[in-house]
């Protein structure tokens, strides 16, 4: 089977460069008969892709130690849904895991495909086609999975895989977040197809809003599952550290929502072309930048890779994106003016302008953060790092300047704005968010930023509520049934404007992951403390009793666990918390794995640390964490948004399908 994988991988890389090289040629020569040429060998580069990842999990699942990566990510005690895991739990299955999932992508592009079609697809393909055969090079001749053990006989088991990887959610997240990776490459793809094409007409920036759209919801997932599994897994109490893999995946996600925004601009207004070129190619490159940091061994952390040699192929990699892209908008620059310029500070146009310089802002401090200790070291000789208190010092701020901007943007008028367009739309509003900031500091709330937080979040809400209660009541005119106008009235306005109220419900849930966010980092309570078997703990509003200590053994790893009483301060019973201490067995390495008591109110979080000498006692640290799920429930309905914006609409094919090959870009 691992001949056959290898064999898949081959005809794979042999059909990405017939791929770019036959998409650069129907793209010159305005061949039709090459372009079905490239759009059959785009959707065989997915088969083989699949075919390969599918025989790697072939030799995981039957447990081929012959096989040096299955060895050293397996062994036979481990449950088979960690097996399947195991396939991107290392360097080389999770680059196979990238290329398959570009390669599906691309082949998604291939079969919408149709027959009218311009130059535009042959170039949008030969570039999708070069990141696949990129990532296939480096997987057939760098991290070849597939790699015999050189050894004169087969290993009767394998090591295993890195425990803390041992966790449902390791079976999930790492696909999210290469599908969120991967799919950005497709807007990338159309932006340099339109570039070579010279198709710069608005419609390639339509597509490519649906497929930023897709992946910024895949790695909104992707982070947010990462951020439950660091909550539940590592046993710190807290979801988010600024680790500069964290950072990987947080860059590229900041200029995708600066482009969504941004796009709004071109389609309405035909500004900010240049801009959102840009914007399309660093994320892209941001991925392939993020890559390079997990694979090159430059940074320190729990999630990265191995130190390998191998970083300078990416560097090479996204110097040529950089160059490349650099080199086709000096080409194209006449085309790429922009056709209307920015009338007014206080219009749509500027408050999203605004909106792309404070995420780019958060990106640029989160990458200097990231790299400041690979610069400090290259100066001064001296490996220097930041820690959280400065991304939160510098980011927070910019964080909650982005939430009032959520709250003026799609509101404020285009073009213009007048004085009492503005009163009208935001004078409530903002004197409730006053009125809430005023009614906390009253209650006793510490904190100004926390304060801040909650009164931006306020005011946003209301203009996403003012703003859907004057198109309801637009709608019901005329209907002499109050209720039954308001409701009917709700359900067309919705139908009308499905993306735009769509947008407002993932807003809603940025605040409510907001709210979530500040009230367990400003106001976490963390204790530690060690308990003999029926002794109490009181912390918070909870009373904690150790019941008893149990150990227990399965074929995987020995555990400890703390069996722990939790009480509420009236001494009523609320339930039995079970931290535990584990030690892996193959590994000999040790985790921890969290007790929680989650309610919508707070989290509970227990984590056993260790025993005394004499064994009898536990040392156990505890968080409470405030409002802690609601960051949860708010990830979950910005997906939810963004996935009814993605439904599909009945529409006409696309502008470039229909014109004549080689049109010059137009105006909306």
């Amino acid at each position: 089977m691992a001949e056959f994988g290898h064999l898949a991988l081959f005809f794979a890389w042999i059909l990405a460069l017939f791929g770019v090289l036959g998409g650069a040629g129907a793209g010159i020569k305005r061949s039709r008969k090459l372009l079905l040429a490239v759009v059959n060998s785009t959707k065989l580069v997915t088969l083989c892709c699949f075919l390969s990842i599918f025989a790697l999990g072939w030799l995981f699942i039957h447990n081929d130690y012959s096989v040096q990566y299955v060895w050293r990510f397996s062994n036979r005690d481990m449950p088979d849904i960690y097996k399947i895991s195991a396939i991107w739990g290392g360097m080389d299955g999770s680059m196979l895991l990238w290329a398959f999932i570009l390669s599906l992508s691309s082949g998604v592009v291939a079969l919408n495909f149709r027959a009218s079609s311009s130059a535009l697809m042959s170039w949008t393909l030969a570039v999708l086609n070069s990141s696949a055969l990129f990532f296939l090079s480096v997987v057939m001749f760098i991290t070849d999975p597939f790699r015999y053990i050189k050894a004169p006989f087969v290993p009767p088991d394998g090591n295993g895989l890195n425990p803390l990887l041992q966790n449902p959610l390791m079976v999930v997240h790492p696909p999210m977040l290469y599908l969120g990776f991967t799919t950005f490459a497709v807007p990338f793809a159309f932006c340099l197809g339109a570039l070579f094409s010279g198709v710069l007409n608005n419609d390639w920036i339509r597509l490519t809003r649906r497929w930023t759209l897709l992946g910024w919801a895949f790695l909104t997932a992707g982070i947010v599952m990462g951020g439950h599994w660091a909550y539940v897994e590592l046993g710190w109490g807290g979801f988010w550290a600024w680790d500069p893999v964290e950072n990987s995946s947080f860059l590229p996600w900041l200029t995708g929502s600066a482009f969504l925004h941004s796009v709004m601009v071109q389609e309405r207004k035909s500004m900010l072309k240049i801009w959102n070129v840009w914007l399309v190619v660093a994320t892209y490159g941001l991925t392939v930048f993020g890559t390079f940091l997990t694979r090159s061994g430059i940074v320190q952390s729990v999630h990265a890779f191995a130190e390998t040699d191998m970083g300078w192929v990416f560097l090479a990699y996204l110097g040529t994106l950089v160059a490349l892209t650099l080199a086709l908008t000096i080409w194209r620059r006449k085309e790429l003016r922009p056709e209307r310029r920015i009338e007014s500070f206080f219009s749509r146009e500027a408050a999203f302008l605004i909106n792309n310089l404070i995420l780019l802002s958060i990106c640029f401090a989160t990458l200097w953060g990231v790299m400041f200790p690979v610069i400090s070291e290259a100066v001064t000789g001296v490996k220097q790092t930041v820690s959280i208190p400065f991304f939160n010092a510098v980011n927070v701020p910019l964080f909650l300047a982005l939430i009032f901007m959520m709250g003026v943007g799609p509101l404020i008028a285009w073009r213009k704005s007048n004085l009492p367009n503005l009163r009208r739309t935001f004078l409530g509003p903002f004197v409730f968010g006053i009125a809430v900031a005023v009614l906390l500091v009253w209650a006793g709330v510490p904190g100004f930023y926390p304060i801040l937080s909650y009164a931006l979040c306020a005011f946003v809400l209301m203009t996403i509520l003012g703003e859907m209660h004057r198109g309801i009541r637009a709608q019901a005119l005329g209907s002499e049934n109050a209720l039954a106008g308001s409701l009917s009235g709700a359900g067309r306005l919705f139908r009308r404007h499905r993306d735009r109220y769509a947008g407002y419900l993932v807003h809603f849930g940025v605040l409510v992951a907001t709210i979530g966010i500040t009230a367990s980092m400003a106001h976490k309570v963390e204790r530690e403390f060690a308990l003999a078997p029926g002794e109490s703990f009181r912390v918070g509003r909870f009373e904690l009793k150790l019941k008893q200590i149990d150990e227990g053994q399965t074929p995987n790893y020995q555990s400890v666990t703390a069996v722990t009483e939790v009480f509420d301060q009236e001494g009523n019973f609320l339930r039995t918390l079970k931290p535990e201490m584990r030690s892996y067995v193959r590994n000999q390495e040790n985790t921890t794995e969290v007790a929680l008591n989650v309610t919508l109110r707070e989290d509970l979080y227990l984590v056993m640390v260790g025993l005394d000498d004499s064994g009898r006692k536990a040392a156990l640290k505890v968080f409470i964490n405030p409002l802690q799920v609601w960051l949860w429930f708010g990830a979950i309905l910005m997906i939810i948004g963004s996935v009814i914006i993605l439904l599909p609409r009945k529409q006409t094919a696309p502008a470039f399908e229909r014109a004549p090959q080689g049109s010059a870009s137009s105006s909306i």
